[in-house]
């Protein structure tokens, strides 16, 4: 089945049909025809309904009902199921038009068809006037056709002309219609499989669910369906009810064969168990679906029933009708999935029996559409009353809800009784016959939701589900109340509530089935609802899938409970992935499972409980979770919390390269402390990349004045938007961890005077914090913490529950500090650390670059292996002190080393150093040292704060001029050109940089080297490559800012820190202006070149003074428009601002960077209301 070619087609008839419906609308209601006229019914009737609801819901609805109709047509014209024998949208072999229409051209219209025959010939036969008689002839033939299947399919097609026919496409016939889309996108061999059917719903929903989801807003009962529909594969769908249904009858016919039709069917010690439920006929098997969809699951629910009807002796042709009426329900809040849902059972009893279409009265699937009563209290209190029933309070409790049937959907419980409910129902049935037109409309409304309680009243043996997803947050209000008061344990999605309703709505020992999210195993928000599930039902067998069921998706997991609990039975687990962040194709999760032994464990859930906030943790040994019972926790020796919530991180936070050093506070040791030192800005751990032992030390919040700001930061209304809350551990030393741990767990001591974020959340030890700090980035830990959280996100409740026990051993603890140094070391190692001293290659310094490179590799080659070596140690005691040698190993992969991890990369088992990044660094601290942000002379930062000049870096490094090792650019402007047109070139000042640090003797090698490890020239990786390497290397936020004309013909970098309101006007003149002179000046040369030289220079000459005229066009408009404007403005800058704002004041005068100052972001810095605007001095 090609699922992508449905895609679209189904894309695109969705698009199409709502067009052309509501064009018909428009047409219909301001339109006075005599044809019209004669349908007034039909106008009523569609006037009235959109009334009761908006014109767009109504097109929606109109164009999904024509697709159903559509699809249903020609599913059953390819497999020939069609009652009249005849195709209906479908042509023969070798025809063009419908057969239905070809038959009419040739004298045959079947008198099962409720219409005038004579007018059609008329029509085709030129008699009656008609600007396309064909279109128009095969029109009323289709309705007619529609009609006649009323018989067969009610719940999809009118017994007669109904307002729905009044908003069919006009052009049913040609090429662009849609009655040839669906031909074209619906090919015969995919019309074999029912289960085409469900693919097109899902497509079909498929942009209004993506919709949906781009609005974030709670989610409108009427969008529920299109945001919680997802197709389940059908191995997944054979799995739940080979063991439920099938389990069943195995259960009760131990000798049955029914096995051999059952791949998925895992066989269990409770197959052979006493306690289950008893029945004597298939018959008694009820399969209910409670979010049915399009009947995916009752559909291989029916091919499995009638595997045991066959093996009961039962006749092939009653068999069909059997299952119809016995066995198979199925509860949906969508119309129009539910009308695809009967269709899809009515095709699969139809391909089991030729005749079930016309074999008198045909039965009708129990699919429940949910449809709200819309009598109000006294309305429905009259209408009883009327049939002289005075209502129980619970009858009346229920009604309340049936008006929010269409959102509450299967979660429903009926508080009345079965036989009120039945007595009601005799009493309409009574009364209907005698009621006038008013009291019947009253009496059809508490009709449908007397059934609908019914059948919701009802138990069944089997429920089989893949229910709605969807966390509170996202409920309307009504959804959300209704939750929180009958599902309190399982509020937290809509799916454990499905959960617990189906294993309410099971009989004693029925059997539940189901696929949904994870998270319900393992969340600290799903605890209340575990304990209840282990202590009321027996969890049979789970798969836990991993991500890639549907598609790049979130994790999945399926599995089969039992109504009732045994305490020594055990449950089968399977899990079918090794690292759960993977996405894999549904048949490779399919051939694990069928890997029996392939993640096969069998735990009692009883055990589930010795760990904290009872998990779902299968795969632990029992030795593993004896340690939960008979340890501390984490939280016995310290505590987990959460940080600070600024609700605004673009006016609180910055990177800390952002802001002036001298507004800056790395030292705090206290809140007094921070508060005394007047500064404004204080490190903020806000969690960050994988990263363990240390570092990510990278960001900066406002807390000046004891964070006066962020604890008033309020709204509109006067409420406090940000969450300041834990601070009495502000500026402790702590151990912390990233809320977000895709790639993993990671821990890292932070030293004091950090404030800690939500995302980077800390663990205040009692006392030996770097024992614990060892232990935590265990082998051990990282496993167990995928049990109490296997999400990317761990949080602090995630952490206090880790098992903690206290062993001495000095050499772990040395392991741990020794790791801790390494890992600091390295970080500072970066100009992006704080406590950067100068670049490796100059702090080495071997006898020329690539001899200074080699030990740079040597070093810190020595240094992995010996983090690597740190770690391996660190499990190999744990696993003894715990004797979980059966359990763990202690090998560590090299991919898990947290260092070095721009300049290396592991292959094949080797650690490989990227000469290009480690070269891209030093070039990097040359700028810096070219701006004076670093010296060759003084270590650390030097210029680092607003406004700074030469003559303050002469002061901090109390030298004179002449006395300096290399000195830094005197006007904080350095261009960067195809060629050196200025003193000051780049390039130049790179040459001379080099000479400096490694000498003027192996000048011409160094360089060589240097070119080689970037791949490029110097001139060319300057001009093409090192700002975005820039921006890339610090995080979009750049320090040094090019600005570039549109072409990129002129380049020149400054410092921010050292820019001035003058800087852009040195830009125009000492730079623009010049550079423009000497391109002139430039050309004069090359007319001369033109007239004297010879025919190779003459033709050189004219190349190049075509290039230069074109960029001496630029280069002027540049100047007219952009940058001469801007140099008048005098514009001044406040670091405190950040450079998300500061960069965008230069508009078009400087590069353009994705995420910096592209269209959408400067929009979003126009609309920052707490921008400074600084005073221009």
């Amino acid at each position: 089945m090609n699922t992508n070619k449905l895609k679209r087609f189904a894309q695109e008839a969705r698009k199409k049909l709502i067009e052309q419906v509501g064009a018909k609308l428009e047409y219909v209601l301001n339109t006075d025809t005599v044809e019209l006229r004669e349908k007034a019914v039909q106008v009523n009737a569609l006037k009235e309904e959109l009334a009761r609801t908006s014109k767009a819901q109504l097109i929606e609805k109109v164009a999904y009902t024509w697709f159903n109709r559509f699809i249903a047509l020609r599913f059953m014209d390819v497999n020939n199921y069609q009652p009249l024998d005849i195709r209906v949208i479908s042509p023969k072999e070798g025809y063009t038009f419908p057969e239905l229409l070809d038959e009419a051209k040739q004298g045959h219209i079947s008198e099962d068809l409720k219409v005038n025959a004579q007018q059609v010939y008329d029509l085709l036969d030129g008699r009656v006037p008609s600007a396309n008689p064909q279109n128009e002839a095969y029109k009323v033939l289709l309705i007619a056709a529609c009609n006649h299947l009323h018989t067969v399919l009610p719940f999809l097609f009118e017994r007669i002309n109904d307002y729905t026919e009044l908003l069919l496409p006009d052009d049913l016939t040609s090429e662009f219609s849609i009655v040839h889309d669906v031909r074209e996108g619906m090919a015969d061999e995919d019309c074999q499989q029912v289960e085409i059917i469900g693919w097109l719903y899902q497509f079909y929903i498929s942009e209004k669910k993506d919709e949906v989801f781009a609005s974030k807003a709670k989610v409108k009962k009427e969008d529920i369906p299109a945001a919680t529909q997802l197709f389940t594969p059908r191995w997944i769908v054979e799995y739940m009810v080979q063991n439920t249904v099938g389990k069943l009858w195995l259960q009760n016919k131990p000798n049955s064969r029914l096995g051999e039709y059952m791949p998925y069917f895992i066989e269990s010690a409770s197959l052979q168990s006493e306690d289950y439920l008893k029945i004597s006929s298939p018959e008694e098997i009820t399969l209910l679906d409670q979010a049915c969809g399009s009947g995916h699951i009752l559909v291989y629910g029916f091919e499995l029933l009638t595997k045991i009807y066959e093996e009961e002796g039962y006749s092939a042709s009653e068999i069909p009708k059997l299952i119809i009426q016995h066995n198979l329900f199925g509860f949906e809040i969508d119309e129009r999935a539910a009308q695809l849902a009967a269709m899809a059972l009515m095709m699969k009893a139809r391909s089991y029996q030729r005749r079930f279409f016309k074999k008198g009265e045909v039965p009708q699937p129990h699919i429940l559409c949910f449809q709200d009563l819309t009598l109000d209290e006294k309305q429905a209190a009259n209408a009883l009353a009327g049939i002289g029933i005075s209502p129980s309070d619970e009858l009346l409790h229920d009604l309340k809800h049936m008006r929010q049937a269409t959102n509450l959907g299967s979660l429903i419980v009926p508080h009345a009784g079965l036989p009120e409910i039945e007595n009601v129902l005799r009493k309409i049935e009574e009364k209907l016959v005698q009621a006038d037109m008013y009291e019947q409309y009253d009496l059809q409304q508490l009709k449908i939701t007397m059934e609908q309680l019914r059948l919701l009243g009802q138990k069944y043996t089997c429920i089989v589900d893949n229910p709605p997803y969807m966390g509170g947050g996202n409920m309307n209000t009504s959804l959300a109340d209704f939750i929180k008061q009958n599902y309190p344990d399982s509020k937290s999605d809509l799916m454990t509530c499905f959960m617990e309703r189906a294993w309410n709505q099971v009989v004693m020992n029925g059997l539940v089935g189901m696929i949904n999210l994870p998270s319900w195993m393992f969340l600290s928000s799903f605890e209340k609802f575990r304990k209840k599930l282990l202590k009321t039902v027996q969890i049979e067998t789970l798969l836990h899938l991993g991500r890639g069921i549907f598609g790049s998706d979130f994790g999945t997991v399926a599995f089969t409970i039992k109504r009732s609990f045994q305490l020594e039975e055990k449950g089968i687990y399977r899990r079918l992935f090794k690292n759960h962040v993977n996405v894999r194709s549904v048949d490779k999760i399919r051939s694990l499972f069928l890997d029996k032994n392939y993640g096969f464990y069998l735990t009692n859930q009883s055990d589930f409980n010795k760990i904290p906030g009872s998990p779902i943790g299968y795969w632990l040994s029992d030795k593993v979770k004896d340690i939960f019972s008979t340890t501390q926790k984490l939280s016995d020796v310290g505590d987990a919390k959460q940080g600070l919530a600024t609700a605004d991180n673009n006016r609180f936070i910055r990177l800390w390269y952002e802001v002036g050093l001298d507004q800056t506070c790395y030292n705090a040791l206290n809140a007094q402390d921070a508060k005394l030192s007047n500064k404004v800005w204080f490190p903020y751990n806000k969690g960050g990349s994988k990263r363990k032992w240390y570092g990510n030390h990278e960001y900066l919040v406002n807390w000046f004045n004891d964070g006066v700001e962020i604890k008033n930061f309020k709204d509109d209304k006067g409420k406090l938007r940000s969450r300041p809350q834990n601070l009495e551990y502000f500026f402790k030393e702590s151990i912390s961890w990233g809320l977000v741990t895709s790639g993993g767990c990671s821990f890292r001591y932070f030293p004091k005077g950090f404030i800690y974020d939500i995302g980077g959340m800390s663990y205040f030890a009692d006392k030996r914090s770097l024992f614990i700090l060892g232990i935590l980035n265990t082998k051990f830990h990282s496993e167990i913490t995928k049990v109490l959280n296997p999400t990317i996100n761990l949080q602090t409740g995630d952490i206090a529950n880790l098992p903690f026990t206290e062993f001495v051993s000095e050499s772990f603890e040395k392991a741990v500090s020794n790791s801790v140094d390494i890992s600091k070391a390295e970080w500072d190692l970066s100009e992006l650390s704080w406590n950067f001293q100068k670049n490796e290659f100059v702090k080495i310094k071997g006898q020329d670059l690539e001899e200074t490179y080699d030990l740079f590799q040597q070093y810190w080659s020595n240094k992995f292996f010996q983090l690597h070596k740190n770690e391996e140690e660190l499990n190999k005691q744990f696993i003894e002190n715990y004797e979980l040698q059966d359990e763990l190993t202690p090998d560590v992969p090299l991919e898990d080393i947290t260092i070095l991890q721009q300049e290396t990369s592991v292959e094949n088992g080797e650690l490989v150093f990227h000469a290009d990044e480690v070269m891209a660094q030093f070039v990097s601290y040359a700028v810096g040292c070219m701006f004076g942000r670093y010296s060759l002379d003084k270590l650390g930062l030097i210029l680092a704060n607003q406004g700074e000049t030469l003559q303050d870096y002469l002061q901090k490094l109390e030298k004179e001029a002449q006395e300096v090792s290399f000195l830094p650019d005197a006007d904080n402007i350095i261009p960067i050109l195809d060629d050196e047109w200025f003193e000051d070139d780049i390039v130049g000042r790179f040459h001379e940089f080099l000479k400096v640090t490694f000498g003027e003797a192996n000048f011409a090698k160094n360089l060589a080297f240097v070119e080689e490890c970037l791949g490029k020239d110097i001139r060319k990786y300057f001009v093409k490559d090192f700002y975005n390497d820039h921006v890339r290397r610090y995080k979009k936020r750049p320090i040094y800012w090019q600005f570039s004309s549109p072409q990129g013909s002129f380049n020149v970098l400054i410092y921010m820190h050292r820019y001035t309101p003058d800087t852009v006007n040195n830009i125009l003149n000492k730079y623009l202006r010049e550079y423009q002179e000497k391109l002139r000046t430039r050309r004069e040369h090359l007319d001369r070149v033109e007239v004297s030289g010879s025919a190779t220079e003459k033709t050189k000459a004219i190349k190049e003074r075509a290039r230069i005229d074109q960029v001496l066009l630029e280069l002027q408009e540049y100047e007219r428009e952009i940058l001469y404007p801007l140099a008048t403005e005098r514009l001044a800058i406040d670091l405190d601002n950040g450079v998300l704002v500061n960069y965008n004041l230069f508009g078009k005068a400087v590069k353009a960077v994705p995420g910096l100052n592209d269209a959408k972001t400067k929009k979003k810095v126009a609309e920052f209301d707490w921008v400074k605007t600084p005073e221009v001095v």
